[in-house]
C-alpha cells in the first residue's frame, strides 16, 4: 500500500510537469550543476500554526560548500547555508588560500572534506608528539603489462621485461603507541583530521625505544622530515609525508599544528577492525569466483554447501544466522524475539516459511558468487618492524636491516594471527579485476611481531621491500586497504599459479594535466568528469 502511495505520486509529478513543460527550462546535467554551483539553491520553508494556517513563509539560499570524498561513488555535493559558507569553508580549507589562475581545484576538493569524515569516536593526540618522517620507495623488477596510450591516444597493454616496480613502503599507514590506543578499538584506528589520513596501528613504541635506546633514551631525540627534534620518550605515533596532504598546499608544519591545536588536538576516528558476520569464515565476491579455474570449483564451494545443508537441519545454526545479520530492514529480530518468547513457535507453520525464503535467498547469494571459505578481509600494514627502524634515525637504509621478512622466490612474505605459522595463502584485494591482481602470500611467524605489535586477527603485515605488492594489488597504500585473505588449499594453489604465469597489471597512463581556475565554473567541470 505504502509503495502504490509512492508509485501515485511520481505519476503525478511526471504529469503535472508534462502539463506545465513551458514553464521550465530545460537543462543538460551539466548546465545544471554549472548553475547549482555559480548560483547555489533556494529553499522555502513554510511553517504553520495548530490550525494548518500558514504563519510564514522563509527563503533560504544555499551555495555549495564541498563534494564529498566518496564522489566517485556516490555523487554528493553538500550545500549549506549562505550566511554559514565562509567560516565553513575557511574552517574545512584550514585557511588555505587558492590563487586566482592556476589553482589545485582538484586535490583542495579531495582533502578539505577529511575533517568532516563521520566519526565513531575521537582521540587527543598533541601533533607535537607525532613523527613525521618522508616515506620510502623500493624497487622491485619484474616482467609486466603495461597499460600506456599510444600516438593516437588509445589504450594499448605492453609487455615489458625486467620493469622496476615501485613499493611505497608506509603508503598512508602510522604506527600508534599502545598506551594511548583505545580499549574498544582493535588492531588498529583510521585517523583524520585537517588534510590529514592514516591508518594507525596498535604498537609498543615505547617499549621498542625503551630498549633500542637502552640508557640513552630519556635523552634520545630523532630529527623529523621539517627539522624538528623530538624526545623519542614523547613520541605516541610514526607516520610519514602521504598521510599530510597539507604537504601539497605549500604550508609550513607549525601552520598545520596550531590547526590541529584549535580542534583541541582531537583526531577523529573513522573505523577500526571488525570480524565477519560469520566469526572464522568469510563470503568471497563473483570477481573472485571468476578468476579461479573451473577444474577447482568443487572443492571451493563445498563448504558454501554444508553450511547451507547445516541451516536447513539445524535450528541452532539457523538462529544463528538471524542474529548475525540482524538489520533495519528486516524481521530478524523478531523472529529470534518470538522464538525465546515461545521455543515452540520454531515448529509453525510461519517460522518454516520465513526459514524456508530465508535460506532461498542464501542460495541466490550463492549462485551469484557469494560462496564461503575459511577467510578474511584482512586490513594491511606494510613492513611495519622496517617502520619501526627507520623512526630510530630517519635513515632510509636502516629499513634494509628488517629482519621479519625476507624476499621469497615465488611468493611474498606476510604475518598474520588469523593463519598459522608457514601456512601459504591466497590474497584478493579490493576492488579485484583480474587473475593478475592475485597475490601469493607466505604467512611466517617471527617473535617479533608478537612482541611489539598488538594486530589481534583482523590485519595483515606484508613485506613492502624487494616485492611488487602494491601494483599487483592495483596501487594498493596503507591507509586501511585491505583483502580478502584465504587458506583454502586449491584456491592457494591456483594463487601459485597466477602470481608466476599472469603478469602484474601497472597503469601509465598520464594522468590529467589540465589547469584550473579558482572558479565555480571550474569546480564543475572537475565534477563533471
Amino acid at each position: 500500500h505504502a509503495l502504490q502511495n509512492k508509485l501515485d505520486k511520481i505519476v503525478h509529478l511526471l504529469y503535472k510537469t508534462k502539463k506545465n513543460r513551458w514553464n521550465y527550462v530545460p537543462l543538460s546535467k551539466e548546465e545544471l550543476r554549472k548553475k547549482f554551483y555559480k548560483d547555489g539553491v533556494d529553499m522555502k520553508y513554510i511553517s504553520k500554526n495548530r490550525k494548518g494556517e500558514i504563519k510564514k513563509i522563509e527563503k533560504i539560499h544555499y551555495k555549495m560548500l564541498y563534494r564529498s570524498t566518496g564522489k566517485a561513488k556516490k555523487g554528493s555535493c553538500i550545500f549549506i547555508r549562505d550566511k554559514f559558507f565562509d567560516k565553513s569553508l575557511n574552517f574545512l580549507r584550514m585557511g588555505i588560500q587558492l590563487p586566482t589562475s592556476n589553482a589545485m581545484l582538484v586535490e583542495i576538493s579531495a582533502y578539505s572534506s577529511l575533517i568532516s569524515s563521520g566519526i565513531v569516536d575521537k582521540l587527543k593526540i598533541n601533533p607535537n608528539n607525532i613523527l613525521i618522517l618522508k616515506d620510502i620507495n623500493r624497487y622491485f623488477k619484474t616482467n609486466v603489462i603495461s597499460v600506456e596510450l599510444n600516438d593516437k591516444k588509445q589504450c594499448v597493454a605492453n609487455k615489458i621485461e625486467n620493469y622496476p616496480l615501485k613499493n611505497t613502503l608506509f603508503d598512508g599507514q602510522a604506527l600508534i603507541d599502545s598506551e594511548i590506543f583505545p580499549d574498544n578499538a582493535n588492531g588498529y584506528i583510521l585517523l583524520r583530521q585537517h588534510f590529514c589520513k592514516m591508518a594507525a596501528f596498535k604498537t609498543n613504541i615505547q617499549q621498542f625505544y625503551k630498549e633500542y635506546f637502552s640508557a640513552q633514551y630519556e635523552t634520545a631525540t630523532v630529527t623529523d622530515m621539517f627539522g624538528n627534534k623530538h624526545f623519542v620518550k614523547d613520541i605516541q605515533l610514526i607516520t610519514t609525508d602521504n598521510a599530510m596532504k597539507w604537504l601539497k598546499f605549500n604550508i609550513s608544519y607549525n601552520y598545520w599544528c596550531n590547526w590541529v591545536e584549535k580542534n583541541g588536538c582531537f583526531f577523529g576516528i573513522v573505523k577500526t577492525a571488525h570480524k565477519s558476520k560469520l566469526g572464522m569464515q568469510q563470503k568471497m565476491s563473483y570477481q573472485m569466483v571468476n578468476s579461479l579455474d573451473n577444474a577447482i570449483m568443487e572443492n571451493v564451494v563445498t563448504t558454501s554447501a554444508q553450511y547451507i545443508e547445516n541451516l536447513k537441519k539445524e535450528d541452532a545454526i539457523f538462529l544463528n544466522y538471524l542474529k548475525k545479520n540482524i538489520n533495519f530492514s528486516n524481521d530478524y529480530e523478531v523472529l529470534l524475539s518470538l522464538c525465546e518468547y515461545n521455543p515452540d513457535f520454531i515448529n509453525s507453520t510461519y517460522f518454516r516459511l520465513r526459514k524456508k525464503k530465508i535460506i532461498e535467498s542464501i542460495i541466490y547469494k550463492f549462485r551469484t558468487g557469494e560462496i564461503i571459505q575459511n577467510a578474511e578481509n584482512l586490513t594491511v600494514v606494510g613492513s611495519p618492524y622496517a617502520m619501526l627502524l627507520y623512526s630510530t634515525c630517519g635513515n632510509p637504509n636502516i629499513v634494509d636491516m628488517d629482519d621479519t621478512f625476507c624476499c621469497e622466490q615465488g611468493a611474498i612474505q606476510c604475518f598474520t594471527n588469523r593463519f598459522f605459522d608457514d601456512e601459504y595463502l591466497a590474497f584478493f584485494r579490493s576492488p579485484f579485476n583480474s587473475k593478475n591482481n592475485l597475490m601469493y602470500l607466505h604467512n611466517v611467524y617471527n617473535e617479533t611481531f608478537n612482541k611489539y605489535f598488538d594486530f589481534g586477527k583482523q590485519i595483515i603485515a606484508i613485506n613492502m621491500i624487494g616485492t611488487d605488492a602494491q601494483d599487483r594489488c592495483n596501487g594498493m597504500d596503507m591507509d586501511s586497504d585491505f583483502g580478502y585473505t584465504t587458506n583454502q588449499s586449491d584456491i592457494v594453489s591456483y594463487a601459485k599459479i597466477c602470481y608466476k604465469k599472469y603478469p602484474t597489471i601497472i597503469n601509465n597512463i598520464p594522468k590529467d594535466k589540465n589547469i584550473y581556475n579558482n572558479t565555480t565554473d571550474d569546480f564543475a567541470k572537475i565534477d563533471h568528469t
